[in-house]
């Protein structure tokens, strides 16, 4: 028997210029277990946070989020979907949860609120790209975890600190792995250790000052350090420019 769908239109619609409107349209498939309502529960207590996600960088073609999906978290181009699995944000909760976030100050919900608007940045970034046909030389998986960080940092005031979270959660998924075998290596995303650390670069690099212990407190030697932190100031300001130049070039005529 099929799960009954409830359909949320969340009321946002993105304006762009005069003319052009995009709707984003929040999908919830019924929970049917405790885990799944809880779930539920998470998702739609940062719904706000989600559409002011979205309306930094709007797109002029509609899109469905899906929550609750069978697989994911995936953009379904044929669809114009973003699929979220339930399981996938209990998972998340779960390995915070054990890891006792908390003692970073965060709480393991909001660690996994935070994680979700990544992931939801992320997934909204292939989407994007899919939608305008934007040209990506190297591997789209890189390019969309950067417009994820760039995302939170540019709809939030907090976004750094959001991201800071979406890092963590690369690191802890990256001391499951026990040893590195082939597939790992072909695989279309990098390593959760380099996502991490290409994350943190950003987040670094949007504020030297305040971020600091980040570099600070790696293994490298002073030196090492002082040009790790430059070179991440220089890869913001590349990417922020980027950033800048995509909201432009794509905005509806």
């Amino acid at each position: 028997m099929h799960r009954m769908v409830k359909l949320l239109i969340a009321g946002l619609m993105l304006c762009i210029g005069q003319t052009a409107q995009a709707a984003i349209i929040s999908q919830f498939i019924e929970a049917e277990t405790r885990q799944e309502l809880r779930a539920y529960r998470l998702i739609k207590s940062i719904e706000p946070q989600l559409q002011q996600l979205f309306l930094a960088l709007p797109m002029q073609q509609d899109l469905t989020l899906v929550y609750g999906a069978q697989d994911g978290p995936l953009f379904a181009p044929e669809l114009m979907q973003i699929q979220i699995p339930y399981h996938f944000v209990t998972e998340v909760l779960s390995r915070f949860t054990k890891d006792e976030y908390q003692k970073t100050g965060v709480t393991p919900k909001t660690a996994t609120q935070d994680a979700i608007l990544h992931t939801l940045g992320h997934e909204y970034g292939h989407a994007y790209i899919y939608a305008n046909e934007v040209i990506v030389l190297g591997r789209e998986e890189d390019a969309v975890d950067t417009l994820a960080t760039l995302l939170l940092i540019n709809a939030f005031e907090d976004g750094a600190e959001i991201a800071l979270s979406a890092a963590d959660l690369f690191a802890l998924e990256d001391e499951d792995i026990d040893e590195l075998v082939e597939d790992d290596f072909s695989d279309e995303h990098s390593l959760d250790a380099q996502r991490y650390h290409a994350t943190v670069c950003l987040i670094y690099g949007s504020d030297p000052d305040k971020y600091a212990s980040l570099l600070a407190g790696s293994e490298q030697d002073a030196e090492q350090a002082t040009e790790r932190g430059a070179m991440c100031e220089q890869e913001y300001a590349r990417q922020n420019d980027n950033w800048e130049r995509l909201k432009s070039r794509y905005l509806a005529k």
